[in-house]
């Protein structure tokens, strides 16, 4: 088992164990586990998330988190972030996303350009996920703002 680093998080990293039957354990170079296991269809339960499920939501999971800290960042926070993401995959093997689309719904007094500017920075450069994400895949975005 790893032990906690005083790491950044610069460099990952996690160790991947079976925790019995089809259900493993990702234990970070931070100290955290994380639970999945495989999709139904690969034999999973369904009560716990499978890889790809936990993936999409780092996605949207990175995405609310800067768009969060980077509004503040300006003066302008956001009575909440949420992130909506969907995706589709390819049909043939290994099935990788094909798009993904986010769609962030931002409550609170807030400056629509500099709401535009901030998500566009986000998903263009300050959310490392969604960057790698748009490696493979297209991605897309809108926003909406509730007052």
């Amino acid at each position: 088992m790893m032990t906690p680093s005083n790491s950044n998080m610069t460099n990952p990293a996690a160790t991947v164990s079976s925790a019995g039957g089809q259900k493993f354990i990702a234990t970070t170079n931070m100290g955290n586990e994380i639970f999945f296991e495989p999709s139904l269809v690969l034999g999973g339960s369904r009560k716990t998330p499978n890889p790809m499920e936990y993936y999409i939501a780092a996605i949207g999971g990175c995405a609310a988190i800067k768009t969060q800290i980077d509004l503040a960042a300006i003066g302008t926070t956001p009575a909440s972030v949420q992130v909506h993401v969907e995706c589709r995959r390819k049909e043939i093997l290994p099935q990788i996303l094909e798009t993904i689309h986010l769609n962030f719904i931002l409550k609170g007094n807030l400056d629509d350009a500099k709401a535009a500017t901030v998500i566009k920075d986000v998903m263009t450069q300050h959310c490392p996920v969604v960057v790698m994400a748009a490696a493979s895949a297209k991605v897309t975005w809108e926003y909406r703002i509730i007052p």
